[in-house]
């Protein structure tokens, strides 16, 4: 055939019509499945196989044009003609039963194209709901140097605080997901285990004083990829990095943010570079929570400030250190309270959205102040600030527990749990408020758990203990005990105090005052005793007079356990004592 010839039997044929025409609508039935498949929640690959049906679908429309004429008979098997046998055979019809049929196999195209992807749509069973629970896996270190990993540690766990402030997601807290880091399992499999419904994966890549975050958000119900970039800027820039990508994961998976949110994610100020690299080294020792290193945190903390006397953060560090010296009954309260508040205050002056100095504060209102009612209202502006932060609702419940308001504090303390699910200092909190609720058998069943699941961590033999105790189950009390004294080595002076209390409920006194003597012992060495402590040796040997000079002197100092004297059972001896319902009066407790 020539090639005139051939060009004018594809005029004749319509070949030519019908490509225009399959195109037109193949363009459309793209733009639609383009629309749809995203709100279908269609994989990805199937977008491409529509593509590749399109693309067939229009060598086929070709091929039968070339192979049928469409005329007033029907349609008959197209023959070659020359130029003046064409001029005399039938004509095919003029354009409307053509269209029909590129229309007909059209529309089979996006017939088959919906049907396909209804398919996909139901053949995964349940589909996911907006995302509203997410994690943010350990981040990489592309450095390949293990002495940066402080530095991706740190800028992990800010990019885990930056996504807490947004009160529409809740998100897992930092220990819970280091429990993932170098793992094989698959993010579905993670996803369950922390109940999420998006993981958020990434790398940091730091260059001098240049740092790189490379992000992908993934749902995970079905497993999907949602989003990735990466962003990069000097390190004095960090603060805002942090909040850019924060910002840009809540656009992709919808979430509102609130106007005060907003502002919370609004860019902060520059920081000096080597003022934030004394921060981060700061937080890797405090989250490190043993004496050496808190001690070791606090001179990184106060050389961040002194090179950026204007860096709230390293200041909000500050005052979780000495908070956390002063809780834990290390240094004398009456020495580190009035250090952590006046970090936690210029903190806040400095930057009034910092849910940790918030949370350090209601502590030292606690302890410190006696100011309970304003305690109370430091928590809430924390949880306002970060609603996913496991601190606050954790030592928000131990104040509502304090206040006996109990069941108030049992679901703050599973709040915290649910945030921080491999944590056991979460666990062993909401073992110790079941305990003190009277819930005894769910409370013991808890502190078993965290035993099974570390026998040498000793706040879970310490919380079997507390548990037996609150049933006047003395005997029982003192095997876990001893077993958590031996995990905590030089570290019992309270465990010590705990002990006493038991030998001389049990009428073991010769005991009870040998472990008084070693109380005396740790002190003559520098060691601070807190006097609550030595008091609960003589509430159980029955010597009121020597216990409540022993609470004055914690009153006076503001001791730790002071808190507790409304609600432990260390005290159900003396409570019918005009003296005891003197101080209660004094700690001003809330009604």
């Amino acid at each position: 055939m020539k090639v005139q010839n051939f060009f004018s039997e594809l005029k004749r044929r319509r070949v030519f019509r019908v490509a225009v025409v399959y195109a037109g609508v193949a363009f459309i039935v793209f733009q639609v499945a383009d629309f749809t498949f995203p709100a279908l929640h269609v994989p990805d690959w199937f977008s491409s196989a529509v593509v590749v049906l399109l693309l067939l679908g229009f060598f086929i429309a070709v091929g039968m044009a070339w192979a049928f004429d469409i005329t007033e008979q029907g349609v008959v098997r197209a023959k070659t003609k020359g130029p003046e046998e064409a001029k005399a055979a039938h004509r095919p019809l003029i354009g409307n039963k053509t269209l029909a049929i590129v229309a007909a196999v059209a529309g089979l195209g996006v017939a088959a194209t919906a049907s396909l992807a209804v398919w996909s749509y139901l053949s995964k069973g349940k589909q996911p709901g907006p995302i509203n629970a997410i994690a943010v896996l350990p981040l990489e270190n592309l450095m390949n140097d293990p002495e940066q990993e402080y530095f991706v540690d740190g800028m992990h766990e800010a990019l885990i605080s930056e996504l807490g402030k947004i009160s529409a997601l809740r998100v897992i807290s930092r220990t819970s997901a280091m429990h993932y880091k170098d793992t094989d399992k698959l993010l579905p499999e993670i996803a369950r285990e922390l109940g999420v419904n998006a993981v958020v994966e990434g790398s940091v890549l730091r260059v001098g004083d240049r740092v790189k975050i490379t992000a992908q958000l993934m749902g995970t119900a079905p497993e999907r990829h949602l989003w990735t970039d990466d962003y990069t800027r000097d390190l004095r820039d960090v603060l805002e990095l942090h909040s850019e990508v924060a910002r840009a994961i809540a656009k992709e998976i919808k979430v509102t943010l609130t106007p005060e949110e907003e502002a919370r994610l609004a860019a902060g100020h520059p920081v000096d570079p080597a003022a934030y690299e004394a921060y981060l080294l700061g937080r890797h020792y405090y989250n490190k929570a043993q004496e050496a290193d808190l001690r070791r945190a606090i001179e990184y903390f106060k050389q961040s400030i002194e090179i950026d006397s204007i860096y709230a953060l390293g200041y909000s560090g500050l005052a979780d250190a000495y908070t956390f010296l002063s809780a834990a009954n290390i240094d004398p309260p009456e020495d580190t309270w009035p250090k952590a508040r006046a970090a936690a205050e210029e903190a806040l002056a400095l930057d009034e959205g910092l849910a940790e100095a918030h949370t350090s504060l209601a502590f030292i209102k606690i302890s410190f102040d006696l100011d309970w009612t304003g305690a109370e209202r430091e928590f809430k502006h924390a949880l306002e600030i970060n609603p996913s932060s496991r601190d606050a609702h954790q030592f928000y419940a131990y104040y509502l527990s304090h206040a006996r308001r109990h069941n108030e504090a049992i679901a703050h303390a599973r709040n915290a749990l649910e945030l921080d699910p491999y944590s056991l200092l979460a666990q062993h909190t909401l073992a110790w408020l079941l305990s003190r609720a009277g819930h005894h058998d769910e409370a013991i069943h808890q502190s078993e758990n965290i035993i099974a699941i570390d026998s040498d961590y000793p706040w879970g033999h310490w919380m079997l203990a507390l548990a037996y105790a609150n049933q006047e189950m003395y005997e029982e009390a003192i095997p876990p005990l001893q077993t958590s004294m031996t995990h905590l080595g030089e570290d019992v002076s309270d465990e010590i105090g705990f002990l006493g209390y038991l030998y001389g409920r049990l009428g073991r006194r010769a005991e009870a005052r040998k472990l008084l003597k070693q109380l005396d012992e740790r002190s003559a060495r520098g060691r601070y005793v807190s006097p609550v402590s030595r008091s609960w040796i003589y509430i159980g040997l029955g010597d009121k007079d020597q216990a409540f000079a022993l609470l004055e002197e914690g009153y006076e100092t503001h001791a730790g356990w002071m808190a507790t004297l409304k609600v432990d059972f260390f005290y159900n001896t003396i409570r019918d004592d005009p003296r005891f319902a003197d101080l209660l009066r004094r700690m001003n407790f809330p009604e």
